[in-house]
């Protein structure tokens, strides 16, 4: 087994565990959002849908880097490319989502909450993009491997961070 397989191999508990956690943390936001059906479709809801939808894509996003990095034996370029394609293409819903909030000048106060608890994901998702792309151009030693799964491992903590944050107020249906 090669360095980098190794490096791989002691960080698949972690991304095990991650897998787990993105799959049961988007199950209870099935139960939250079925806690209160009918206000979110309501006009004065639209950006808790919405942040409902965004919660849901980041734990998508999480659950599918875990699922990535169990793979056993891969070459460096499968998680690389990977990691990038699933945030490039994890992001068309959360861009569309900001981009409808931004345009959307019947919920002002709202829609800036929105966008503010936007924020860690998308930083979120930036740690995890950086992390492959850095993996796909440099895996050659031990140290830059270790460092790229940093970034990823940061990553998808602030993406779990921005899920769960979310979740809660989505649980409470706090508007504001």
């Amino acid at each position: 087994m090669d360095a980098f397989q190794q490096h791989i191999a002691a960080w698949q508990p972690f991304f095990i565990t991650l897998a787990g956690i993105g799959a049961t943390l988007a199950g209870l936001l099935f139960v939250a959002i079925s806690l209160h059906p009918v206000d979110k479709y309501g006009e004065a809801k639209v950006n808790l849908r919405r942040l409902a939808e965004h919660t849901f894509a980041d734990l998508v996003q999480v659950l599918f880097l875990g699922m990535f990095f169990i793979a056993p034996g891969q070459l460096p370029s499968f998680y690389a490319s990977s990691i990038i394609l699933t945030v490039i293409l994890g992001m068309s819903g959360p861009a569309r989502r900001l981009l409808e909030a931004w345009r959307d000048r019947d919920h002002t106060v709202h829609r800036e909450h929105f966008i503010r608890r936007m924020r860690m994901s998308i930083m979120g998702r930036g740690f995890v993009f950086l992390g492959g792309v850095m993996l796909f151009i440099s895996h050659d030693t031990g140290a830059a491997t270790e460092q790229d799964m940093i970034l990823i491992f940061s990553g998808s903590l602030v993406l779990l961070i921005a899920a769960m944050r979310n979740a809660w107020f989505l649980i409470l249906q706090e508007e504001t």
